[in-house]
């Protein structure tokens, strides 16, 4: 026996498939940029594991994420750290310095990389 949710059900599954798919980017990309739900992800994937320095080396022109931080000004240590620096400032100082956009498009890609070596 089961629950008729018109559909609701449906695209929860589907929400889960694409996760279950490695498609964590695909869905983060799909949020407006104020609804990226950093908090969570970052409580799912330590700071360290998610903007690695494997990754930052093949996708910026930084060794690590503290070196990308200290080029522009910035100092953080922790994933709350992060969240407390000035979003404008510091998505302007990664567009200027990656080839991504903003912090929400590299912490995409950064979840794709993820996915895809697990």
């Amino acid at each position: 026996m089961g629950f008729n949710f018109g559909g609701f059900g449906e695209k929860i599954q589907g929400l889960v498939d694409t996760v279950k798919e490695g498609g964590v980017g695909k869905l983060l990309q799909k949020l407006p940029q104020d609804q990226l739900p950093l908090d969570q992800l970052m409580e799912k994937l330590p700071l360290d594991q998610l903007l690695s320095g494997s990754f930052l080396q093949q996708f910026t022109p930084f060794e690590s994420l503290q070196e990308l931080l200290q080029s522009g000004g910035f100092s953080a240590s922790s994933a709350e750290d992060l969240k407390s620096l000035p979003q404008d400032q510091l998505n302007e100082h990664v567009s200027h310095t990656t080839s991504f956009s903003s912090l929400k498009d590299m912490l995409v890609k950064a979840a794709e990389f993820y996915s895809q070596r697990k």
